[in-house]
């Protein structure tokens, strides 16, 4: 079998939640014996020791440069009356557009992968001009994830990227749905949304886990105080609004009543690209540390007892709170942190609704710092590798 993947960005080096699920997904299908042609945009070129572990999985690469030019930005400015923003910037034309089409024309895919709505205009583009099935991965309900980002956004410039980001974008989206053959829900609880909506050709896969001797959760058990560093933990892309948004409630409103029964707590928010107010947040209040784009988030978790996720807005699934999982560490999450997972882990969370309760709900964990039993055979069952083997199966009963 031949899959044509088209990946609103590049999946490797999978240093964030979207990634880590789209390149786990990509050598899921590999080791199944899935032919892959990767499709996908970027803002700078790859090193070669990136584009060598691409191809260790993927037998064709083909990457299309962001444009940043006065003419794409006119042709993004007109695009912008019929388009979502992130789709203005990922629409091929011309010779790109030709050299695409000839080039997954050679490569004879049975299906069209769409990973990420953000590229669904060349996607289904690609399905009608080689009369290809398009099939979607479905990452959140995009139309309404983007409306939550901009209400929780506050920043001028911000806010007006985020209305242009979900204008024409309800109906794009639906379209796209409506044009797929099958589209994979990674969320059950969105899944469940567009079954309310009338859409029957949606089905349930979940993000895939990988075990490792690193991450094994009876490992992560026999070292729970091995690597101790600090004592509340955060990981998660340091860009994204609603990622943000959650940082500064939880240093402003959460760490100060920490503060106030443990005032020598140390907090470690680490991840990717942090925005200048995080930068600031942790520089102004003593005890919390910022690590940028560390190396391991198996090591980023476990040097933190407590691990949490303050993220109040957001769509489909948190892949930072299954990784949290299978850390074996205590964990401290907003509601939304535990959207569309499955109700056999969402026992292992400690929710909090408000400042005060999370506050507390730390306090008397790192107080008396528990294990979390949750077994690797429960989260194999759950969100394994296998999955990808009934995805193959549907795509076999589809030709």
């Amino acid at each position: 079998m031949k899959i044509t993947l088209i990946c609103h960005e590049i999946p490797y080096p999978p240093n964030h939640g979207a990634r880590v699920e789209m390149w786990r997904r990509i050598k899921a299908f590999s080791n199944i014996g899935v032919e892959l042609q990767l499709v996908s945009w970027i803002h700078e070129p790859l090193k070669p020791e990136e584009i060598a572990e691409i191809k260790k999985y993927v037998k064709e690469i083909y990457l299309i440069l962001f444009q940043r030019t006065l003419g794409s930005l006119i042709r993004r400015t007109i695009d912008l009356l019929h388009y979502p923003l992130e789709v203005t910037s990922r629409i091929a034309r011309g010779k790109e557009l030709t050299t695409l089409l000839s080039r997954v024309r050679l490569f004879h895919p049975d299906v069209i992968w769409l990973d990420g709505i953000q590229g669904g205009e060349i996607a289904a583009r690609l399905s009608k001009k080689l009369n290809v099935p398009l099939i979607t991965r479905s990452h959140n309900i995009e139309y309404l994830y983007n409306r939550r980002l901009f209400a929780c956004t506050t920043d001028f410039t911000s806010k007006l990227k985020k209305y242009l980001s979900f204008s024409h974008l309800e109906n794009f989206e639906k379209d796209l749905l409506k044009k797929s053959a099958f589209f994979y829900d990674i969320s059950i609880d969105d899944f469940k949304f567009w079954q309310s909506q009338g859409f029957k050709n949606g089905r349930y896969l979940p993000p895939i886990v990988e075990f490792s001797k690193e991450n094994y959760l009876e490992q992560a058990h026999n070292e729970i105080s091995a690597n101790l560093m600090y004592d509340v933990v955060f990981l998660g892309n340091l860009r994204l609004d609603n990622n943000v948004a959650g940082i500064v409630w939880f240093i402003t409103q959460v760490f100060p009543i920490i503060r106030s029964t443990l005032p020598t707590v140390k907090v470690l928010i680490a991840g990717s690209n942090p925005v200048k107010k995080v930068k600031q947040l942790c520089e102004e209040h003593q005890g919390v540390s910022l690590s940028i784009n560390p190396a391991s988030s198996i090591a980023v978790y476990q040097s933190g007892r407590v691990l949490i996720n303050p993220v109040l807005t957001g769509s489909g699934v948190s892949i930072k709170s299954i990784e949290m999982l299978v850390s074996g560490r205590p964990i401290v999450s907003a509601p939304q942190g535990i959207a569309g997972l499955p109700e056999e882990v969402r026992k292992f969370f400690k929710i909090a609704v408000d400042a005060q309760s999370f506050g507390e709900e730390i306090v008397r964990l790192l107080s008396d710092t528990q294990k979390v039993n949750v077994d690797r055979e429960l989260l194999e069952s759950l969100f394994s590798p296998k999955f990808i083997e009934g995805v193959v199966s549907d795509i076999k009963s589809l030709l």
